[in-house]
């Protein structure tokens, strides 16, 4: 699937498959943005139409995350940098 910035709810879902244990709440708009454009599907361009694009984007993540059960949390937190790209 093609994933452009007029998919938000799918960048998030492809977010989540591909970094599970993400501390999400610890994300910069910069580290964001450059997982979103890291996403193998992603073909849009490097930057969002809008600012509050970035901010719609985590927030279903989270949401995401939540309601899939992500409940472990798993790894450390240099672990979870360091698979986050911060």
């Amino acid at each position: 699937m093609r994933l452009s910035w007029s998919n938000q709810k799918d960048i998030a879902a492809a977010l989540l498959a591909a970094h599970p244990e993400c501390d999400r709440l610890s994300l910069s708009h910069e580290s964001l943005l450059n997982l979103i454009i890291s996403l193998p599907d992603f073909e849009d361009a490097a930057e969002p139409p809008q600012p509050e694009c970035l901010d719609h984007i985590l927030w279903t993540w989270m949401r995401l995350a939540d309601s899939g059960g992500d409940a472990n949390g798993g790894g450390s937190g240099g672990e979870i940098r360091e698979r986050c790209g911060t």
